[in-house]
């Protein structure tokens, strides 16, 4: 029989292959992961995980290895539990729809094109620093409105985001606390980003133009620091998330050529469109969007998330009590060889209405800005294919994924060739 805490040094070692690895030794239902003093139960049937993910707040709700978030993140989307949860999520929900990256579509697109025009005077594709600095851009507009912001203050956003998320990485699956030296350090660096977030909300708050995300944490009551934490939630679930996809995307453009120019065609039929104010286009554009479905089923951005056991229930025939945490990794169900057919290779044909697909979650509690990161990768996707031939260096094949707090991308460069001389700007409107 297995000791607690015995997997620790495996998940440490390579969380994915550990839960890959431990899914495909059982039978479809619950596996136990020994990484804690009680076991914690990974869901490897798509059925019972979507039940989980489903289940009634009280009788399942967000794990603890989630509220261990809360020292960092603050009272948010991300960490709330109950009525707080539910009354913010009520506040923000409509406003992340796709009808809010309509609204910002001559902006986003003008980020994206900023980008190309960028990258086309660089002659390479840098995935650290154009996928996520973009993301962050993307995510501020859908949070505060087209030029609300300033690039200094985008800027200062990367970097707080970034110290934020890396806190988040060090503490998740530390299984002792950090001694009082480095936690006192930690906080001066929390403290630092936050400020530098409250400052830009503050000046966000203050402008002519308040975007209703804004205005609808304001009327439901919410204060100065909860509407802070709230935006800082929402930029980090879509910065390494959305960011690390887009460099997927540009992996995936070079890897596979054929589809980069199929995608490059459907994109020229609807690019002028899209320019026009014309967001229905995306509807006629499918092989993009099967292509985003696609990586976003290799490559997850939320490979796991759990849940904890409110009180006993009994959940695909296993019965749990009272603090039992239960996994889900979308990394396993999407690439278990049960659910799907070849499925570490790349292939636009498949059902993604498939249960074990679950990219962004179910249920009450899946990614709240889903719908606008469709929206900006399928962007991305066509911005991207129009414009450039992405180079892949010679038997290359996918670079492999970094899991951490979500699923990253590791340092990846391409070179690129313009597939039409209008992507190259002057210098002068590129700087």
């Amino acid at each position: 029989m297995a000791l607690p805490l015995s997997d620790v040094r495996a998940f440490q070692r390579d969380p994915l292959a550990l839960v890959a690895d431990r899914a495909a030794s059982a039978d479809l239902g619950f596996v136990p992961l020994y990484l804690t003093l009680r076991p914690v139960w990974l869901a490897t049937d798509p059925l019972i995980a979507t039940s989980v993910l489903k289940a009634k707040t009280d009788d399942v709700d967000k794990g603890k290895l989630v509220q261990r978030l809360r020292p960092i993140m603050g009272e948010s989307l991300l960490t709330n539990v109950g009525d707080g949860h539910g009354r913010t999520k009520t506040a923000v929900h409509r406003h992340v729809q796709r009808n809010a990256a309509v609204a910002n579509l001559e902006g986003m697109l003008a980020a994206i094109n900023h980008c190309v025009s960028r990258v086309a005077v660089d002659g390479y594709y840098d995935c650290e620093s154009v996928s996520a600095p973009l993301a962050l851009q993307l995510g501020c507009i859908a949070l505060f409105g087209h030029e609300v912001i300033t690039v200094a203050d985008r800027v200062a956003l990367i970097s707080a985001v970034r110290a934020v998320e890396a806190e988040l990485a060090d503490d998740m699956f530390r299984m002792f606390p950090s001694p009082p030296w480095r936690a006192r350090e930690r906080e001066t660096r929390l403290a630092h980003a936050r400020s530098i977030v409250d400052e830009v909300v503050s000046r966000a708050r203050r402008s002519k133009i308040r975007s209703p995300i804004m205005l609808s944490l304001e009327s439901a009551g919410l204060t100065d620091e909860q509407i802070s934490a709230e935006i800082l939630g929402l930029l980090i679930a879509g910065h390494h998330t959305t960011g690390a996809t887009i460099s997927w995307i540009a992996q995936h453009l070079a890897l596979d050529p054929t589809i980069s120019d199929m995608i490059a065609l459907e994109a020229d039929a609807m690019l002028d469109s899209l320019e026009a104010g014309d967001a229905g286009a995306l509807r006629r554009a499918p092989l993009s969007l099967a292509f985003v479905r696609e990586i976003l089923r290799l490559y997850p951005a939320g490979w796991w998330t759990s849940r904890e056991v409110m009180g006993k229930v009994t959940i695909g025939g296993k019965t749990f009590r009272a603090g039992d945490v239960i996994m889900v990794s979308p990394w396993q169900l999407h690439r278990d060889p049960r659910f799907w057919e070849e499925p570490d290779v790349l292939k636009l044909d498949r059902d993604f209405t498939a249960d074990a697909y679950m990219p962004f979650g179910v249920g009450p509690r899946s990614c709240i800005g889903q719908s606008i990161a469709w929206f900006e990768l399928q962007l991305v996707t066509l911005q991207l294919s129009s414009a450039f031939t992405f180079l892949q260096a010679a038997n290359e094949g996918p670079a492999l994924p970094r899991p951490s707090v979500t699923l990253l991308a590791p340092d990846l460069r391409f070179k690129v060739h313009p597939r039409r001389q209008s992507v190259m700007w002057d210098r002068e409107n590129v700087a």
